[in-house]
């Protein structure tokens, strides 16, 4: 086996910033799904439990913001993520550069 060190020197930025937005759409939508769902039960049964044409309304607008919910929050949870990613992978590009990268020992698999 042939064993090779290597050194980290640089990240790409637009390549992190882009793992870390598919990422945080998929946590932002599971989370902001189950936030939603909560807000759409809690609308169905207000709807279903209290009756009246008031209760009825405010329901719908329960219903109406758990789906925004999910939508607003799998976008920020992305945008947040990805920026933050970016940020790091900044970050490290440069203290790669004062220090040294990270050093990475490879090795032949055959």
């Amino acid at each position: 086996m042939i064993k090779l060190k290597k050194e980290l020197s640089k990240i790409g930025i637009l390549s992190v910033f882009k793992i870390y937005l598919l990422l945080g759409l998929v946590f932002g939508l599971i989370f902001g799904g189950v936030y939603g769902l909560m807000f759409a039960i809690f609308g169905a049964s207000m709807m279903g439990f209290i009756g009246g044409d008031q209760a009825a309304m405010s329901g719908l607008m329960m219903i109406i913001a758990g789906l925004v919910i999910v939508v607003v929050a799998t976008l920020l949870y992305g945008l947040i993520l990805g920026i933050s990613g970016a940020i790091t992978a900044a970050i490290y590009n440069i203290a790669a550069k004062i220090v040294g990268g990270v050093e990475l020992e490879l090795e032949d698999k055959t």
